[in-house]
Protein backbone atom coordinates (compact mmCIF):
# COMPACT_ATOMS: atom_id res chain seq x y z
CA UNK A 1 0.00 0.00 0.00
CA UNK A 2 2.88 2.47 0.74
CA UNK A 3 3.95 2.10 -3.22
CA UNK A 4 0.28 3.20 -3.99
CA UNK A 5 0.52 6.01 -1.67
CA UNK A 6 3.59 6.95 -3.27
CA UNK A 7 2.48 6.82 -6.33
CA UNK A 8 -0.76 8.23 -5.77
CA UNK A 9 2.02 11.33 -4.24
CA UNK A 10 3.74 11.16 -7.74
CA UNK A 11 0.50 11.44 -9.72
CA UNK A 12 -0.51 15.06 -7.72
CA UNK A 13 2.91 16.49 -8.37
CA UNK A 14 2.53 15.51 -12.42
CA UNK A 15 -0.80 17.05 -12.63
CA UNK A 16 -0.26 20.76 -13.19
CA UNK A 17 -1.15 22.56 -10.10
CA UNK A 18 -2.36 26.16 -12.04
CA UNK A 19 -5.22 24.57 -13.81
CA UNK A 20 -8.13 26.70 -14.34
CA UNK A 21 -10.35 27.14 -11.93
CA UNK A 22 -14.30 26.40 -11.77
CA UNK A 23 -13.38 22.98 -13.80
CA UNK A 24 -13.22 19.37 -13.16
CA UNK A 25 -10.34 17.03 -13.57
CA UNK A 26 -10.22 13.42 -12.97
CA UNK A 27 -7.57 10.95 -13.83
CA UNK A 28 -7.29 7.00 -13.23
CA UNK A 29 -3.71 5.09 -13.62
CA UNK A 30 -3.68 1.55 -13.97
CA UNK A 31 -0.50 -0.26 -12.62
CA UNK A 32 1.53 -2.93 -13.98
CA UNK A 33 0.18 -5.24 -11.10
CA UNK A 34 -3.38 -4.45 -11.93
CA UNK A 35 -3.89 -1.56 -8.85
CA UNK A 36 -5.11 1.40 -9.45
CA UNK A 37 -5.15 5.42 -8.81
CA UNK A 38 -8.36 7.51 -8.92
CA UNK A 39 -7.65 11.52 -8.59
CA UNK A 40 -10.55 14.16 -9.02
CA UNK A 41 -10.21 17.97 -8.73
CA UNK A 42 -13.08 20.17 -8.94
CA UNK A 43 -12.81 23.84 -7.88
CA UNK A 44 -14.95 26.69 -8.06
CA UNK A 45 -15.38 30.51 -7.12
CA UNK A 46 -18.17 32.53 -5.62
CA UNK A 47 -18.33 35.76 -3.94
CA UNK A 48 -14.77 36.18 -3.01
CA UNK A 49 -14.16 32.42 -2.07
CA UNK A 50 -12.17 29.99 -3.79
CA UNK A 51 -12.87 26.09 -2.67
CA UNK A 52 -11.29 23.13 -4.15
CA UNK A 53 -11.74 19.44 -3.15
CA UNK A 54 -9.08 16.76 -4.55
CA UNK A 55 -9.54 13.37 -3.82
CA UNK A 56 -7.75 10.07 -4.81
CA UNK A 57 -8.44 6.21 -4.49
CA UNK A 58 -5.61 3.77 -4.66
CA UNK A 59 -6.23 0.19 -4.99
CA UNK A 60 -4.06 -2.64 -5.13
CA UNK A 61 -4.19 -5.55 -6.56
CA UNK A 62 -5.59 -7.52 -3.57
CA UNK A 63 -8.63 -4.99 -3.57
CA UNK A 64 -7.45 -3.59 -0.50
CA UNK A 65 -7.88 0.85 -1.41
CA UNK A 66 -7.06 3.65 0.66
CA UNK A 67 -8.64 7.08 0.30
CA UNK A 68 -7.83 11.16 0.42
CA UNK A 69 -9.93 14.08 0.19
CA UNK A 70 -8.72 17.27 0.63
CA UNK A 71 -10.74 20.45 0.98
CA UNK A 72 -8.96 23.98 1.10
CA UNK A 73 -11.29 27.16 1.03
CA UNK A 74 -9.86 30.49 0.62
CA UNK A 75 -11.31 33.67 1.24
CA UNK A 76 -9.96 37.56 1.71
CA UNK A 77 -7.39 37.37 4.02
CA UNK A 78 -7.91 33.88 5.18
CA UNK A 79 -7.39 30.02 3.68
CA UNK A 80 -8.30 26.63 5.38
CA UNK A 81 -7.92 22.84 4.52
CA UNK A 82 -9.34 19.90 6.01
CA UNK A 83 -8.11 16.57 4.97
CA UNK A 84 -10.01 13.02 5.57
CA UNK A 85 -8.19 10.05 5.08
CA UNK A 86 -9.04 6.46 5.39
CA UNK A 87 -6.87 3.26 5.23
CA UNK A 88 -7.42 -0.10 4.02
CA UNK A 89 -8.02 -1.35 7.39
CA UNK A 90 -10.82 1.19 7.88
CA UNK A 91 -8.94 3.43 9.67
CA UNK A 92 -9.69 6.80 9.31
CA UNK A 93 -8.07 10.46 9.86
CA UNK A 94 -8.95 13.98 9.93
CA UNK A 95 -6.97 17.19 10.87
CA UNK A 96 -7.85 20.70 9.61
CA UNK A 97 -5.29 23.98 9.28
CA UNK A 98 -6.25 27.57 9.20
CA UNK A 99 -4.22 30.55 8.16
CA UNK A 100 -5.14 34.23 8.56
CA UNK A 101 -3.19 36.90 7.09
CA UNK A 102 -3.46 40.37 8.95
CA UNK A 103 -1.03 43.06 8.03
Amino acid sequence: MKRLATALLALALALPATAPVAQAHSVTVTGSNGGTIQRDRDCSRSSGTARCTVSGTATGANGQSATRERVRTTTAGSSGTTVTGTGPQGSTMQRSRLITVTR
